[in-house]
């Protein structure tokens, strides 16, 4: 029983605090344009350095077990890296609400979302091998999950101003860590296997990079506010450097 509970409270925990993220909606609105300048800055950096560092080296090992060779390798994950480009184009055709940051705020939601349940399987697969392990892994996890949470919180929030939003958007993404644990404690043997992961870690990159660059980093850019900017995607460098 204590290899399914710890496992699961511990990625749990690197969930949830995704929600501290929040935190910043309580900032002075007289601020606003700085603090969504820093925030996008932050957003832009952590989604490109966690795809670039992180997903597609882990994607490609897992891929290269099961494909061999490496230019038909890089041919699919070429098209896997074109499929969350078009993945993004067609949820924000979908999208009614025309506010840029709403827009940014629910794609950033979506993506993490999914992003996060092969993060919250490593973590209890780690967990449930090796608890000390485990544990230092979630703690790299929630230092990272709180920029994430503020790539989900404050667009939504200067959007819609709605905090109550802001906050449901942000615990729905960290779900995706609690969802990959159950998957992982659940049904790993049944359903789970090496293609899979490459395939969802590659396309999930592939999201990230459209959002971060085409989306999030143009956006920021329109505020014209680039101390803020820079100062965020600083901030969010060293955060993703220390925890991936």
């Amino acid at each position: 029983m204590n290899n399914f509970i710890y496992p699961l409270i511990i990625t749990s925990i690197a969930g949830i605090a995704t929600l501290l993220g929040n935190i910043l909606l309580f900032v002075n609105l007289k601020y606003k344009d700085n603090l969504i300048s820093f925030a996008l800055g932050l957003s832009f950096i952590v989604m490109l350095m966690i795809s670039i560092f992180d997903l597609i080296p882990e994607g490609l090992v897992l891929g290269r077990l099961e494909v061999g060779d490496t230019k038909i390798l890089f041919i699919i994950t070429l098209l896997l890296l074109l499929i969350g480009y078009f993945i993004v184009s067609i949820i924000e055709r979908k999208i009614k609400n025309n506010d840029n940051l709403y827009k940014i705020g629910l794609l950033s939601m979506i993506s993490l979302l999914i992003h996060n349940i092969p993060e919250g399987i490593l973590c209890a697969l780690t967990s449930s091998t090796n608890l000390e392990v485990g544990v230092r892994f979630s703690f790299m996890i929630m230092i990272h999950n709180i920029p994430e949470g503020i790539c989900i919180s404050l667009p939504i929030y200067y959007a819609t101003k709605n905090r109550g939003k802001a906050f449901l958007y942000t615990l729905i993404s960290s779900f995706g860590e609690i969802t990959g644990a159950l998957i992982a404690l659940l049904f790993l043997n049944k359903f789970l296997n090496n293609s899979l992961l490459y395939v969802i870690l590659i396309v999930v990159a592939g999201i990230m990079i459209t959002l971060s660059i085409l989306k999030i980093l143009k956006e920021g850019l329109t505020y014209r506010r680039y101390f803020y900017l820079i100062l965020g995607i600083i901030i969010g460098f060293i955060i993703v450097l220390l925890t991936i």
